[in-house]
């Protein structure tokens, strides 16, 4: 079985890192600062979801940094707030001391995990800790290219590795068919063995955030993991092909690139914030409804980026039972039309959507609903936010 060597993989990127960060920082790593006991460490791990296996890390010896985090005053936060956090967690070991935890916000922020303070860092310290965790984040994750690139880059009967964002796992596949996304195929039983693996046992239509590797390097992309169509390699034991989907790839069925696949290969890219930004209502709201299915809470908090600590209690508590949920009525038809074209927003600042929802809990049957959203944004070059989703 192929996994990615975490501890392989972070120990030649620390060389890099520490070799190359120094000279882009405002200040030395250890001036003016007292030596640190050896006991003393700072670590960075960046994960794609909160429950990601598959993680890098960097250590940090930086004297300086270390001191202000340890002596940093601390800020509570205001009432029915909850704090931006994103896929980088802080680690302080101290010999006589607790560990201690941080979230890192996107403001370079850091956030004390068990209380959910802020400490207050001095300027020069946060934008050290920004450039630090860009670093690492750019070891972790792949790059957009948009499918007209990458159809060259991964051509027909061209083998790549792909690996799995959360679970680590890799395997091979070849390219067999497809126009407006990649059709593949794993090569081998072992190769379908460990795909499957990855669905936990069951095969899925749920999208995943996945890496292939290519003669160009990591690339941002997105697989189900369902068999399906035509057949094409012999005793690989998947009957039929699957779909991954690159930066702006759209399905047969369909002239506009998928809700759910966009989002993951945002995902796979580290810079879910982006495709969030550039949202309209109607992919606002399709996102919610996926980062729910993925029973991503990280995800789910970066769709909805000021939900309220309220708010926040119920949809979290709906993740931890939930098994499946879907749109029951999709807002996009097929073909060249839709329900909702993204230029109906150009001129408002407010807008409303109801979702018909069918969803299920472990154990339990399926169960229809409505998600009615709100959204608003400040004036119109600024992007749509999620003001309210109410569920009936």
């Amino acid at each position: 079985m192929k996994r990615i060597s975490t501890r392989k993989r972070t120990l030649n990127m620390i060389l890099a890192l520490v070799l190359s960060i120094g000279f882009l920082l405002p200040y030395g790593p250890t001036a003016g600062a007292k030596k640190l006991p050896d006991t003393t460490r700072l670590v960075l791990t960046v994960r794609s979801s909160l429950n990601a296996v598959s993680f890098s890390q960097l250590e940090l010896r930086n004297a300086i940094l270390i001191h202000e985090i340890i002596r940093a005053k601390k800020e509570s936060l205001g009432p029915n707030q909850v704090p931006n956090i994103t896929d980088m967690v802080v680690a302080l070991t101290q010999e006589g001391h607790e560990d201690k935890y941080f979230h890192m916000d996107r403001m370079g922020y850091l956030w004390e995990e068990q209380s959910m303070q802020k400490l207050v860092l001095p300027p020069a310290a946060t934008f050290k800790l920004i450039r630090y965790a860009n670093a690492l984040r750019a070891t972790h994750y792949g790059r957009l290219i948009r499918w007209e690139d990458a159809e060259r880059i991964v051509p027909r009967k061209g083998i790549v590795s792909v690996t799995d964002l959360e679970t680590g796992l890799s395997f091979r596949v070849q390219r067999r068919a497809g126009s407006d996304h990649a059709d593949v195929q794993p090569i081998t039983k072992e190769d379908t063995a460990i795909m499957k693996r990855i669905y936990g046992g069951r095969w899925s239509w749920k999208r995943r955030p996945i890496i292939v590797h290519s003669g160009q390097g990591r690339i941002a992309a997105s697989m189900n993991g369902m068999p399906h169509g035509g057949d094409g390699i012999p005793e690989n034991g998947f009957s039929g092909h699957f779909c991954i989907h690159f930066l702006g790839s759209t399905s047969h069925k369909s002239d506009f690139p998928d809700t759910a696949h966009q989002l993951m290969i945002y995902k796979a890219s580290g810079n879910t914030r982006a495709f969030i930004e550039a949202a309209s209502p109607v992919v606002l709201a399709e996102s919610f409804v996926e980062a729910m299915y993925q029973r991503d809470s990280l995800l789910l908090r970066q769709v909805w980026d000021t939900i309220p600590e309220d708010k926040w209690s119920y949809f979290a508590g709906q993740l931890e039972t939930l098994e499946s949920i879907r749109i029951r009525k999709p807002l996009r038809k097929t073909g060249k039309s839709s329900v909702l074209e993204d230029n109906e927003y150009d001129e408002s600042l407010k807008s409303d959507i109801r979702l018909a929802i069918a969803s299920n809990k472990i154990g339990k049957p399926e169960r229809n609903a409505t998600y009615s959203f709100s959204f608003k944004r400040d004036d119109r070059s600024s992007p749509w936010r999620i003001a309210d989703v109410a569920v009936k």
